[in-house]
């Protein structure tokens, strides 16, 4: 009986997208070693962070037992709740089943929860690792220490899951220029924590105050303790600019008192601690492929998206699953294949993940405009109430897109493709009606043109 070759993998960044790979190869059997850029006891990240909000798109790639603790360390959102400018509140659910929830948990926390489980599966953390060179054809890469000293790393496969600096992807872009194109954007907007005493506010749903081009959020913690971020336009291109407008400590008290005047009070110290607390601007960073010889990209090294759809994790943590898959599905027998085997595995991890990233970077940016200013429009509360009702009467019809990217395995580029579609014939049925009053003939009349549609398909088929 042929004895079956085991992989190594080399993984350059312990994140939490690293540790969630590597727990997933152990369980494969494959060797992991995971070289980390700080030191055991330091942040892993920038350190500027909300909450992570993971949904069961990015929960299904996940072990049970990682699924598991991540419920006893995270807080369930089943909707948003609404502050409007008048100081009404309403609510948006999620979704239409009781699976339809965020999960929003501190990233320091699943940072340590994961990492933990690496470390349990067997994988081999080693800190205080700078990627300094990448040799993408024998999958090796060359790390410095913190005292300068230099090492080697080789494995059958390297993953670079270092984030959106990724010195793996800008080693391969540089080694390579002609096969990896990288694009970098910056937006208009940053995001900066703001301390507010929230503790009594309703724990189970994201609290948004929308405001235009601008808007605060609040997310629930396990500990009924809030994280709250705002999102604004930045005033300057540089790295130390200030939010638009807001180049005071009293310039940000009056913003904050006229524009969130119903938890105003409950921000401590909210003009002197956002001039010291510089905002972090969003971008993007897009590469394709995702993989050059017997390297690929995952997680934020791959696609670095702004935050809008709260999918960033979710979508990495997809990547680290169909790469595994892959390795899984590509056993070895013969150690002399793994060179031609790995570069296999490496393509086809990029051509199934480089259209779906490329999609949900363009759903992200489109987001922003629902949470900075469209949930707050009636028009568009009664477009997504209509929408909500056509799916829970037609499911097999008709999907919310927000259903279809958070909560479902569809591909993000065949989500977007499938709504555009079905939202083709939905606009053009409520367009110029009274979305209240007529809704159920809305819907009946959507039901009546799709059921006729797919008829004429499978015929056609």
């Amino acid at each position: 009986m042929t004895e079956e070759h085991r992989y190594s993998a080399v993984i350059v960044g312990a994140g939490p997208v690293g540790c969630a790979l590597a727990t997933l190869l152990r369980g494969q059997g494959i060797e992991v070693d995971l070289l980390e850029r700080t030191s055991a006891s330091g942040p892993v990240g920038s350190g500027h962070s909300f909450n992570l909000t993971l949904t069961s798109r990015g929960l299904s790639a996940l072990p049970h037992e990682v699924r598991r603790r991540l419920y006893h360390q995270g807080a369930v959102l089943t909707k948003r709740i609404i502050h409007h400018r008048d100081g009404a509140v309403s609510t948006q659910p999620y979704g239409t089943a009781d699976t339809h929830h965020l999960l929003s948990i501190p990233r320091n926390v699943l940072q340590d929860l994961l990492r933990d489980q690496a470390v349990r599966a067997g994988a081999r953390i080693h800190y205080e690792r700078e990627c300094v060179e990448v040799d993408a054809a024998r999958a090796a890469v060359t790390v410095r220490s913190g005292d300068g000293h230099r090492a080697r790393f080789q494995g059958d496969l390297l993953i670079g899951c270092d984030g959106a600096n990724s010195a793996v992807r800008d080693a391969i872009a540089a080694s390579a220029p002609t096969h990896m194109r990288v694009t970098r954007r910056s937006i208009a907007h940053g995001h900066a924590e703001i301390t507010m005493d929230y503790a009594d506010a309703d724990p189970s749903g994201l609290h948004l105050w929308p405001r235009g081009d601008h808007f605060l959020q609040a997310q629930p913690n396990r500990e009924q303790t809030f994280t709250t971020s705002l999102f604004k336009p930045m005033a300057g291109r540089d790295r130390r600019s200030h939010f638009r407008g807001l180049d005071s400590a009293d310039a940000v008290r009056d913003y904050c008192s006229t524009e969130f005047p119903d938890v105003f009070d409950r921000m401590t110290q909210v003009g002197s601690g956002l001039m010291a607390r510089l905002p972090t601007r969003l971008r993007t960073v897009d590469c394709a492929p995702y993989h050059h010889a017997r390297v690929v990209l995952v997680g934020d090294a791959a696609h670095t998206v702004v935050p809008f759809y709260g999918q960033g994790v979710n979508c990495s943590f997809e990547d680290a699953a169909t790469l595994a898959a892959l390795l899984e599905k590509f056993r070895l027998t013969d150690e002399s294949e793994v060179g031609a085997v790995t570069e296999l595995v490496a393509r086809e991890y990029s051509d199934v993940r480089v259209r779906a990233g490329h999609a949900l970077a363009e759903l992200s940016l489109d987001n922003l405009r629902e949470l900075s200013a469209h949930v707050d429009d009636s028009a568009f509360l009664a477009r997504r109430s209509l929408e909500r009702r056509l799916h829970q009467e037609h499911p097999e019809l008709y999907t919310p897109l927000y259903q279809l990217v958070a909560f479902t395995s569809v591909p993000y580029n065949e989500a977007r493709h499938m709504y555009r579609e079905t939202n083709a014939v939905l606009d053009k049925l409520c367009a110029g009606r009274d979305l209240h009053r007529e809704r159920e003939q809305i819907i009946g009349e959507f039901a009546r043109a799709r059921e006729g549609w797919l008829s004429l398909s499978g015929t056609a088929t």
